[in-house]
């Protein structure tokens, strides 16, 4: 068992490091894995304007993988702290202007714990992966009241890969987002290595609610989405008609962030169409999150060093 932990480790460190400083891995036989980033190929997406920071007040540290419950009360984000990330939580004062109030109960473990997000009804999904590699369910609910989970339940089914080789490859899921109504989940799925300073492949991944468990999608529902660079934490709209999500590929021979891309299809049952850069949104960037009434897309962005939570809005809101 002190094995499997000191593997779990290892995974999880990587987990924690690889993401927030993609200028800083890269080895040629990893690099060799990633295309070079084709800016003639993006298709544009002009539908956000206005990219303006949000103030958390009281807390001066990195804000990242935002989670904006229904109403928008809530703003939830995760620390840069490695390999020991935590779960934070703020109370909105203003449009663009919200409250630190400390970390969320019962949700910190020595290990990594945030990605948040919420369904229509205020459900918080998260990881923790306090029991992997023991457990490799890391995708998580529970009722969010006032800065405390409570009720925490594993999300069972399908959307989980065995890891049969530890420790030279380890599959995790993480990156939760949901449909209002609670029946679709995408998530993020990556194989990480302690032998390799990022996660490959990395997708964006799908499943249906069937049941009471969770039933992974076809994956030519995302064909269009996935590629052979790093896609990762998806953000769905209320009706699972809009997916946006994070690009990473290799500019100038390096890894580099190259955007928050949105694809669309007109129903459940159709794949999604070929994904769009959001023109709006510069710099380096992660992780999308849509507010409640859709207006207003939130992300984390790199200023002066640090990670600081921004938001686009939607032409016409």
């Amino acid at each position: 068992m002190k094995v499997l932990l000191a593997i779990g480790g290892l995974a999880l460190l990587a987990l924690a490091v690889w993401r927030f400083e993609p200028h800083n891995f890269g080895t040629a036989e990893t690099l060799a894995m990633l295309p070079d980033y084709d800016s003639s190929s993006v298709v544009p997406n002009r539908e956000w304007t206005n990219q303006e920071p949000i103030e958390i007040r009281g807390y001066e540290d990195h804000a990242m993988e935002v989670g904006i419950s229904p109403d928008g009360r809530f703003l939830l984000f995760n620390d840069r702290n490695k390999p020991n990330k935590d779960m934070h939580w703020s109370v909105r004062i203003s449009e663009r202007t919200y409250e630190y109030k400390g970390k969320v109960k019962n949700t910190i473990t020595s290990k990594v714990d945030g990605t948040p997000s919420f369904d229509g009804d205020g459900t918080l999904y998260f990881i923790t992966m306090g029991e992997f590699p023991l457990d490799i369910r890391s995708l998580h609910r529970a009722r969010f009241e006032n800065g405390e989970a409570k009720d925490i339940t594993e999300l069972e089914g399908d959307i989980y890969r065995e890891s049969p080789n530890l420790p030279v490859n380890m599959w995790i899921s993480l990156d939760p987002d949901i449909t209002d109504d609670g029946t679709l989940l995408f998530y993020s799925e990556g194989q990480f290595s302690p032998m390799r300073p990022f996660p490959y492949p990395f997708k964006v991944r799908g499943a249906e609610l069937r049941d009471g468990r969770w039933v992974r999608m076809d994956e030519r529902i995302l064909a269009n989405v996935n590629t052979a660079s790093l896609e990762y934490a998806p953000a769905i709209s209320a009706g699972g008609l809009e997916l946006f999500f994070t690009r990473i590929s290799k500019v100038d021979g390096r890894p580099k962030f190259v955007g928050i891309y949105v694809a669309k299809r007109r129903s459940r049952s159709e794949p999604f169409g070929s994904p769009e850069r959001i023109m709006a949104i510069t710099g380096d960037v992660e992780a999308p999150v849509l507010s409640g009434n859709e207006q207003h897309l939130y992300y984390h962005r790199m200023v002066d060093g640090v990670f600081k939570v921004f938001r686009v809005t939607r032409k016409g809101a």
